[in-house]
């Protein structure tokens, strides 16, 4: 049997698409041959056959936006509001957060595609290692276990994809190891057969993973028993919802791996001192990650498609003038109405508000110098209190000579000429509503260090003003929402300047912090409510300045009838943009049952899931729509 080593992503990319369509040709076309047993003469051949799956799986959960996107711009979190005639885009982003969820919309199909490429590269990989590779002759220091320790990544790898297409999805179109190497076609497996399949790959390969020796030892690429772990217990979490109910409630399973997991069962943990330590330069050390995607990005940024669609497009202005491009998109849904009151007509959201004044993240982002940073926020007046920028520690800078002194970020739209002042708000204060007429006397030119508006002529312009103004997805402009830093650390034009210096932090997937909130859900369920208030309450200690709480989460309080809501709120304050709001407000039954900011409950449980796409449909035949689309 030959097999077209030099071409193996081509293969790759064709054996995925097998798993998607009939009817096409899919004969590799071959530009040269090698035995395998040529090709893997070496322990870094076989480590490069391993690791270009691992590659794929990386790239979709941690770095593609599709994924990101559904997973958060459809729930109370996050938005890109429509900002003057930027990120119109088709409406999808508007569409999005209304749950309109159409066939068409190729971030459903990109994901739904990416499982299926993903599951075809693990499967080529595990048959070339498992078949063609002779772990003694290449002298691995531990033949037998190096090679199963690689199967079973691969198979938890598998399931992790399978998890997240049952998770978007429901049932997908499980493929075994013999159906993948004959590359047939199928349709869609039950939900609960997804279920079963990815909870059987999960339980038969962790105990073949690495575990982990030291807490601070360095993490790695190699998926972790902690990891897999970890994964058998967001499935077990989320039983109700991905089976809808057949499986019945599994927390008292989730909760005794959450568990071992504290305890060391699956390795040494530990949550990190600081809010920041799982997000900051060195923190493949941290050992509060369980599982994460290392990054090498140290001349262009780490996951620069997360911050810039994050940040506006003068940040690196603020920043010192770094080369960082921005795109200005997406914001923290807003706190409040266009006149500055807050939002009471819904529970949910409202996240920039709920964080307390105390928080120390709530702080506005700086950098530090040297991979230290305070703050996840880029809110309110856009000069950079940082002591290293040339204007000083909480100056404004100065006008001279035609232009400000400072690393200021600058309105480059409407508010062009002026400071940039993020607003927890979505509207068109600089330009009102749209299609209406428009009086200038209500327009805003400027807004000062205090939030306070100003018209062209320099009077200020009463907030009650703006009562008249809508706030909607449609009703952005260029200073609308306030704006996270949290996955990636910006480094200031100092450190910019020195590539050494740009940090190369490691993206988590799944962090001991997640651990302790999901063990803390289940003992809500079960009774626990002192012991879930204890651990939602030792993550939240790190927030304040010497651990003191001013507002932590109490048993009466997960007792009452607005338990959910304070458990639901702690789910979005720590896990702000972390890519996992929707599946928790389904968990809860909010997400087509609760109203948010500019979106009315749908009550329409069909939505639960994100429809099949047309082009995998037409590819595949065999494969069914689901329920509602």
């Amino acid at each position: 049997m030959k097999t077209n080593i030099k071409n193996i992503l081509k293969a790759s990319l064709l054996s995925a698409f097998a798993f998607l369509s009939v009817g096409c040709n899919t004969d590799p076309e071959y530009h040269s041959t090698v035995a395998p047993e040529i090709f893997f003469t070496s322990q870094e051949t076989v480590w490069q056959r391993f690791s270009r799956p691992l590659t794929h799986w990386k790239w979709h959960f941690a770095t593609d936006t599709h994924r990101d996107d559904v997973q958060s711009l459809g729930t109370d979190e996050l938005a890109i509001p429509t900002k003057g005639t930027d990120w119109y885009d088709g409406g999808q982003y508007q569409n999005m957060h209304w749950h309109d969820f159409r066939p068409t919309v190729s971030m459903f199909h990109n994901n739904f595609y990416g499982v299926g490429m993903g599951v075809a590269l693990a499967y080529d990989a595990l048959e070339d290692i498992d078949n063609y590779v002779d772990f003694e002759a290449l002298k691995f220091a531990d033949p037998e276990g190096t090679k199963q320790s690689m199967i079973s990544q691969l198979n938890v790898i598998i399931a992790h994809l399978y998890m997240d297409g049952l998770d978007q999805f429901g049932g997908m179109n499980i493929y075994t190891r013999e159906e993948a190497r004959e590359k047939i076609v199928k349709g869609r497996a039950t939900d609960v057969e997804t279920f079963e399949f990815v909870e059987k790959l999960l339980k038969e390969n962790i105990p073949n993973l690495p575990k982990k020796e030291s807490v601070n030892e360095s993490e790695t690429s190699m998926l972790k028993q902690a990891f897999g772990a970890a994964l058998l217990a967001q499935l077990y979490f989320n039983a109700v919802p991905y089976t809808k109910g057949a499986k019945g409630e599994m927390w008292a399973e989730c909760a005794k791996i959450c568990e071992d997991i504290i305890a060391g069962v699956y390795g040494p943990y530990q949550l990190g001192k600081q809010w920041n330590s799982v997000f900051k330069w060195d923190n493949y050390t941290c050992g509060e990650i369980l599982g994460g995607v290392p990054s090498n990005d140290t001349y262009s940024g780490t996951y620069g498609a997360h911050w810039a669609r994050w940040t506006h497009y003068n940040t690196n202005q603020y920043l010192g003038g770094t080369g960082y491009g921005s795109w200005n998109g997406f914001c923290i849904q807003p706190s409040l109405k266009p006149d500055g009151t807050l939002y009471t007509e819904f529970k949910l959201g409202k996240a920039y508000s709920k964080f307390h004044e105390k928080d120390l993240r709530k702080k506005p982002y700086t950098y530090l110098g040297d991979g230290e940073y305070e703050g996840m926020f880029l809110a309110g007046y856009q000069v950079n209190p940082s002591p290293r920028n040339p204007a000083g520690p909480g100056q404004t800078g100065e006008f001279k000579n035609g232009k400000w002194t400072g690393w200021v970020c600058m309105g480059n739209r409407t508010y062009s000429g002026t400071i940039l002042y993020i607003n927890d708000m979505v509207a068109r204060h600089s330009m009102g509503n749209l299609n209406e007429a428009v009086d200038q006397s209500k327009l805003v030119a400027e807004w000062d260090k205090d939030g306070k508006p100003y018209d062209k002529d320099g009077n200020l312009l009463p907030m009650e003003t703006f009562k008249y103004l809508r706030s909607t997805i449609a009703d952005g402009e260029e200073n609308s929402g306030v704006r996270l830093v949290k996955y990636s650390v910006l480094v200031d034009k100092i450190d910019y300047d020195n590539l050494a210096k740009r940090c190369p932090a490691m993206y988590p997937l799944v962090r001991l912090a997640e651990i302790y909130y999901m063990l803390a859900e289940c003992y809500t369920h079960l009774g626990k409510y002192q012991e879930a208030a204890d651990l939602i309450n030792t993550v939240r200690a790190r927030n304040f300045e010497g651990g003191v709480d001013p507002d932590p989460v109490t048993a009466e309080i997960l007792k009452s009838d607005e338990g959910k809501y304070r458990l639901a709120d702690e789910w979005l304050i720590e896990f702000l943009g972390e890519k996992r709001r929707r599946t928790d407000l389904i968990r809860w039954g909010m997400y087509v049952h609760e109203d948010w900011w500019d979106h009315k409950a749908s009550h329409n449980e069909n939505w639960n899931r994100f429809p099949i796409s047309e082009k995998a449909i037409s590819a595949n035949n065999l494969l069914e729509q689901n329920p509602g689309y």
